[in-house]
């Protein structure tokens, strides 16, 4: 009986310990890559958002987004690719880029989801990549279709 009850109390301490740590360590996303473009007179941290399983959770469930950063979709191929809002906790403006990283569609300040409606925002023509960034992002630094971005 004393054996079971110590190695029930050492499964519990483990346990524990194991509950604390997952929630007193912040929660990052260890395996993101990021890199750093030049766009509209700005220099930007981007997350590269390169993975399906990556592209379809975005942003999502973030509460904000620090300024001069976002994220950047890079897909496999040019498509029409549509976005939409759903659980996102700030306003966004998305930018798609053809396979030239030139400005091909914009959609401004695109606020979350609610319980009424979640557009899907898609573009007129094709995009290779998609940047997603603060609203106002795009008024602030008059972005404008053709503009490029470049890696630094």
């Amino acid at each position: 009986m004393r054996k079971r009850s110590a190695v029930i109390v050492i499964l519990g301490t483990i346990c524990v310990a194991l509950l604390a740590a997952y929630y007193l360590y912040p929660q990052t996303n260890a395996s993101a890559q990021t890199a750093t473009i030049s766009f509209a007179g700005v220099t930007l941290v981007v997350e590269l958002a390169t993975t399906p399983a990556a592209q379809q959770l975005g942003l999502s469930g973030r509460d904000s987004m620090p300024a001069n950063h976002g994220m950047l979709f890079v897909f496999q191929q040019p498509a029409e690719w549509g976005f939409w809002m759903h659980e996102m906790k700030f306003s966004l403006d998305i930018i798609w880029f053809d396979a030239n990283k030139r400005v091909v569609f914009i959609e401004q300040s695109l606020a979350p989801c609610t319980p009424q409606g979640c557009p899907v925002y898609t573009p007129n023509t094709n995009a290779l990549y998609v940047l997603e960034v603060n609203a106002g992002f795009a008024i602030t630094h008059s972005v404008v279709l053709g503009e490029s971005f470049t890696y630094l």
